[in-house]
């Protein structure tokens, strides 16, 4: 016998680890994929009330709609930076008064209140103008949107 023995191949040791590797990580998109899609119901809740009614319409009145409400947001965006520098200025100050704060959180309720109500009116004036065919053709246009899947996105990391 000799006193020679062979030499590891290093190389098929990191060879098998990296093969295995990759099966486990084609294993984990395979069955990641399959869970995603699993079931009917798995990630397809109905989008929110107002976005629905909105994407429903047609172009020309979603286009419509955005042009009437113009102002009335502009007016919005700029009350909105006032309400930042005086939340702010409230947030600094010492002691610490609640009060600002809350009535600065109350005029932003109320705004989007007044905000969702004026789309509200907007919206209803538009279905009360259709007739009785357009209504229907709006009514399976929402159909589709509450049944597309809502998640186009790719989540934020």
């Amino acid at each position: 016998m000799s006193d020679q023995t062979k030499p590891k191949r290093r190389w098929v040791t990191i060879l098998l680890f990296v093969s295995l590797a990759l099966n486990l990580l084609v294993v984990g998109v395979a069955l990641g994929t399959a869970y995603r899609f699993k079931g009917d119901s798995h990630g397809k809740a109905p989008p929110g009330f107002g976005p629905a009614l909105y994407r429903a319409l047609p172009n020309e009145e979603r286009k419509a709609l955005r042009g009437e409400l113009y102002e009335r947001h502009i007016q919005g965006a700029k009350m909105r930076s006032q309400g930042f520098t005086a939340l702010q200025t409230a947030l600094r100050a010492e002691p610490f008064d609640p009060v600002p704060v809350n009535t600065l959180l109350d005029q932003q309720a109320q705004a989007m209140a007044e905000l969702q109500t004026a789309l509200q009116e907007e919206w209803l004036e538009r279905i009360t103008a259709m007739t009785g065919t357009e209504r229907k053709a709006y009514a399976d246009r929402l159909q589709q949107v509450i049944k597309r899947k809502t998640h186009r996105r790719k989540p934020s990391e």
